[in-house]
């Protein structure tokens, strides 16, 4: 974990009402944020912005539950025993693991919309992915992988998140906002397999979050 993330973590399991809240997901259901808020007597943002955070740090599942009436995150705990993992010493950043990491969400992103039948936006995504914004995309790779620790790997995560969001609309006008939440969170999650470590450590799934 590095220190970004390990700081959030200290912050968000500091908060007055942590430890009850893992309590009451340590059965392992899915719940959603009110069902938090009203077991706990808790605001339901209070439960929600710890729900959300710890999901982004990998410590909590997420899917969408969809009702007649509306839709929300509901969330179970990944596992029961919760650690907190900081490397001090320097070292580069595994920037190839994170780029395949990345590549195999687009992969998943394009293959799920052409299985669901919306060929169209597969069309619109790899459209996206061709735009010639900062060179080409070997030269674009390239410079990512000379840039030395940190750096290259914020900059490959401040690159995806705003592919992120262009997908977001994109999807979003097809198929409408909670689908494409889905659709784009599934193709993330499927990406993660394998790559868990370097994920969890440099935050990589948030950059996912739009």
């Amino acid at each position: 974990m590095d220190e970004k993330s390990f700081s959030e973590a200290v912050a968000l399991l500091s908060g007055e009402h942590s430890l009850s809240i893992l309590r009451y997901l340590a059965g392992g259901e899915w719940r959603i944020a009110s069902d938090v808020s009203r077991s706990l007597h808790i605001h339901t943002t209070t439960a929600s912005k710890f729900l959300g955070g710890m999901h982004a740090l990998g410590f909590l599942d997420r899917r969408l539950r969809k009702s007649h009436t509306r839709s929300a995150y509901e969330y179970r705990i990944a596992n029961p025993r919760i650690a907190l993992d900081l490397e001090l010493a320097e070292g580069p950043a595994p920037l190839r693991e994170a780029m395949d990491f990345y590549l195999a969400y687009v992969s998943n992103v394009l293959e799920r919309g052409r299985r669901l039948g919306w060929p169209a936006i597969a069309d619109k995504l790899e459209a996206r992915l061709a735009r010639d914004r900062t060179g080409s995309k070997e030269d674009l790779f390239s410079r990512l992988l000379r840039g030395e620790g940190a750096r290259g790997m914020e900059e490959l995560r401040s690159m995806f998140q705003g592919i992120q969001r262009e997908f977001l609309t994109i999807t979003t006008a097809t198929m409408g906002t909670d689908t494409a939440r889905l659709l784009l969170s599934g193709a993330a999650d499927e990406a993660r397999k394998g790559h868990e470590d370097v994920v969890e450590r440099y935050g990589l799934r948030k950059a996912l979050e739009a």
